[in-house]
């Protein structure tokens, strides 16, 4: 069997949007904003560094020294203590330092925690839907993931640096001393090195992104779908589990092989270390020993050189491994700051005044649109307007577009082409979060939240210290038909949902969450109300009496969306989608009329009704 000699395409290397002058820039702004004071602790313990490590130097050396040649015991005592006592103190300051270093860097990785948190919250929704953009974003999530960004230290890795050089120029200074040719040796075995360390760095950042699209992967399927309820009964009735097993393997073999690849670079970058501080250090030592052997050094300049080779090599490698370190962070800086590079499209700026108190139009100018992943154009230069006030129902086949119109109507998705008017005006010039605040919209899909009743009703700003409106809530609860429940729990519109949070939490039935909706609608108020097939899970008559009380809402602009085309019959007019485009419009009776598509639909739908009814007969 031959075999496949096909190249697999080796895809373009990524470079990072930002370089390192940048990002250090960037981030000591954010330090500063954090805490002033990491700045002057890392200042200060460069001089604290360097004096323990010219103790380190010299200490061994004097004291075998005065060993040789001085008889005085309390002398030699008093020189011991001596370096030991400051060893000791500039130690102590040390450690206060660096701990305080250390608590200032988690304040700002708390407060890069906290910037992404807010723009998670806060994006644009259909930013998501580009896969471009997702990639973005894990790639921030990853940088604050584990805790740790190797940009937080940037301030701690320029002491470091400063110490290394300093450090470096004491001790070669003692080995150039000797002989600068040994000098030369140690530096290019440390060149050498460091260029292995690089090249590991690189493969591995070349590996990140598949490492984080698995781990995404992995953490959705353990997290998501094995700790909610709600997949529990499709996975037993269906026997899912081996499938999931079985996913789960294939993406843990796939992560294996990521981090096979990755032990497999650091074993080659690890061997060809070890092979450079074999032959590094031992020409070094073994010249010592030449030396020593020959008479040119006594014991003391042999420890003292000694002792100048082994660390000269540590602080050589110091400044090459902290550079690589602050290359490191820079790579994550660029990919935390490259997530916020995205511009808004709606305006979150100041926008024009806001039209409350009454019904809005809504008006659509040669609207298309495609998800970016999409194959099929969803809407296409599709135009209509809805009169302040009315009443229309959106109608088509499954994958037709209504969702996609509803949300373009309200801002969570903005058109490829043509432009969305509330009230005359575009919804750009509306600031985003107010235009939101005219619309009180029912999806088919939602969530209440592990919060009381009450307060999944009116949803009261909490940071602004809003309060619940104890009678307009006892209001709204009446007259979406929940009373009776709520008066039957013990807790009454105070008992929290979510039984997984709450012990005391109830559940409600399909048609109470129903009414809970209708109740949040009602109690938001707002100028225009958009129903995305809520009531796609009730029956016939639960249905139609739903609908009956959201007709009950006076003074709004609504937009239904229905499955079931006798349920819209009280609606103005009728839209029917199909094909991207809106391809009739009108009353019920007029498109009955027609005998077009939507007749043939409600023609089929109706048709069961009456065979039902011939049954019971």
């Amino acid at each position: 069997m031959k075999k496949d000699k096909t190249k697999k395409k080796k895809e373009p290397k990524r470079k990072p949007k930002y370089g390192m002058l940048s990002c250090i820039g960037y981030m000591l702004k954010l330090m500063w904003g954090a805490d002033k004071s990491i700045a002057f602790s890392a200042v200060a313990t460069v001089p604290v560094r360097l004096i323990l490590s010219a103790i380190g130097l010299y200490m061994p050396t004097v004291i075998l020294r005065e060993l040789e040649v001085s008889s005085d015991f309390a002398w030699i005592v008093a020189v011991i203590c001596g370096f030991v006592m400051a060893q000791m103190i500039f130690s102590l300051v040390q450690h206060a330092v660096k701990k305080n270093i250390d608590i200032s860097e988690h304040l700002v990785l708390l407060e890069m925690d906290a910037k992404l948190n807010e723009r998670l919250y806060d994006e644009d929704q259909f930013l998501n839907l580009d896969s471009d953009y997702k990639t973005k974003q894990e790639r921030a999530k990853a940088v604050t993931a584990n805790n740790h960004t190797a940009g937080v230290h940037f301030v701690s890795y320029f002491a470091d640096i400063v110490v290394h050089i300093l450090s470096f120029a004491l001790f070669g200074t003692v080995v150039a001393g000797l002989s600068p040719l040994l000098l030369v040796v140690l530096i290019i075995g440390c060149i050498v090195d460091f260029r292995m360390g690089v090249w590991l760095n690189e493969k591995n950042w070349a590996i990140r992104d598949e490492k984080n699209f698995i781990n995404k992967k992995m953490n959705y399927i353990g997290q998501k779908v094995s700790r909610d309820l709600s997949y529990g009964k499709d996975i037993r009735l269906f026997g899912l589990a081996g499938y999931l097993q079985e996913l789960v393997k294939k993406l843990s073999e796939k992560w294996f092989d990521n981090q096979e690849k990755s032990e497999k670079y650091s074993f080659t970058a690890a061997m060809v270390s070890l092979l450079v501080v074999l032959v590094r250090d031992g020409v070094a030592y073994a010249f010592l020993i030449m030396q020593a052997a020959a008479g040119e050094i006594d014991a003391a300049q042999f420890l003292l050189y000694f002792t100048a080779v082994s660390s000269l090599s540590g602080f050589i490698m110091g400044i090459f491994n902290t550079w690589t370190k602050m290359q490191n962070g820079a790579l994550g800086v660029s990919d935390f700051r490259e997530y916020f590079d995205e511009k808004d499209k709606l305006n979150r700026g100041k926008g024009i005044d806001l039209p409350k108190g009454r019904p809005l139009s809504i008006e659509f100018r040669d609207v298309s649109f495609r998800y970016p992943s999409g194959e099929k154009q969803i809407l296409d230069h599709v135009s209509f307007k809805i009169e302040a006030g009315e009443k229309i129902a959106l109608v088509g086949t499954n994958g037709a577009g209504k969702t996609t119109l509803t949300k373009l109507m309200c801002g969570l998705l903005v058109p490829d082409e043509g432009e969305v008017l509330i009230d005359g005006h575009s919804i750009y010039e509306y600031n985003r979060d107010e235009l939101y605040t005219l619309f009180s919209l029912i999806p088919q899909n939602y969530h209440f939240l592990p919060m009381t009743i009450a307060e999944n009703i009116a949803l009261p700003d909490r940071d602004a210290g809003e309060d619940i409106d104890r009678e307009k809530l006892a209001r709204c609860i009446a007259e979406a038909g929940l009373a009776e429940k709520i008066a039957s729990l013990p807790l009454g519109a105070d008992t929290p949902l979510n039984r997984q949070v709450y012990k005391n939490a109830t559940e409600l039935s399909g048609g109470e969450q129903q009414k809970l909706l209708l109740s949040r609608a009602m109690y938001r108020g707002a100028e225009i109300m958009i129903l995305d097939e809520p009531t796609a899970a009730l029956d016939p008559i639960a249905e139609d009496s739903m609908y009956r009380r959201y007709n009950s809402i006076k003074g709004v602009t609504s937009v239904f969306i229905s499955h079931r085309l006798a349920s819209t019959r009280f609606c103005d007019r009728i839209f029917f989608l199909d094909g991207a485009v809106i391809a009739e419009e009108g009353t019920h009776d007029e498109l009955m009329e027609k005998c077009g598509k939507y007749r043939e639909i409600f023609d089929v739908q109706a048709k069961y009704y009456k065979e039902d009814v011939s049954d019971e007969k």
